[in-house]
C-alpha cells in the first residue's frame, strides 16, 4: 500500500463499496498521516479527523449525499492550527462533534465542532486532581444519547497519576 488514507462504506444490506482514496489538504491528491478517527452523525453525515504527515490535526465532512468537504485544520489554542500525536472524535445527538487530542505538549485537549460548522476553542482537559494537565499517549472519546461524552486515555510520563 501507499500510506494514503482510504474510505469505504458498508451498506445496510451488508455489501461494501470499493476503497477510495481521500483527497488531501489544499488540493493535494491524497491525504497521508499517522492517525485518523471517524464518527457518524444524526443527520447521516460522517466526520473524519486525521493527523497529517505534518503533525497537524485536520477535519473533513462526508455529507449524507456522499459528497465531501475538503480537509481543513480546526484552529489551535493560540495558533491557526493544532498539532497532535493522537486524536478521537464522537458525534453527539445534538449534531455537534466532540474532539479530543493529545497535543504536541503531551496533554489532553478538547474542542467541539458545532452543528453550524463553527468550532469552539481547544481547552485543556484537567488531570486526575482536577487542575493539573493530564499527560497522555493515547486518547479516545464516545458520546451517549443524553449528550454526555466519555473520554479514556492512557497516561504517559509520571507514575501514580
Amino acid at each position: 500500500m501507499d500510506g494514503a488514507m482510504y474510505h469505504c462504506v458498508r451498506g445496510r444490506g451488508g455489501t461494501w463499496t470499493p476503497w477510495r482514496r481521500l483527497a488531501g489538504h489544499d488540493g493535494a491528491t491524497t491525504f497521508s498521516g499517522p492517525a485518523l478517527a471517524i464518527t457518524g452523525m444524526p443527520d447521516g453525515s460522517s466526520q473524519v479527523l486525521a493527523i497529517g504527515i505534518d503533525g497537524i490535526v485536520y477535519h473533513r465532512l462526508r455529507r449524507p449525499d456522499g459528497s465531501w468537504t475538503g480537509f481543513r485544520p480546526p484552529r489551535g489554542v493560540s495558533t491557526p492550527t493544532t498539532g497532535a500525536s493522537a486524536i478521537g472524535i464522537a458525534g453527539t445527538p445534538d449534531g455537534s462533534a466532540q474532539v479530543v487530542a493529545v497535543g504536541l505538549d503531551g496533554r489532553v485537549w478538547h474542542n467541539v465542532r458545532l452543528p453550524d460548522g463553527s468550532w469552539t476553542p481547544f481547552g485543556q482537559v484537567p488531570g486526575p486532581n482536577g487542575s493539573d494537565p493530564f499527560p497522555a499517549g493515547q486518547v479516545r472519546i464516545t458520546a451517549l444519547r443524553d449528550g454526555t461524552t466519555h473520554v479514556t486515555a492512557i497516561s504517559a510520563g509520571q507514575k501514580g497519576l
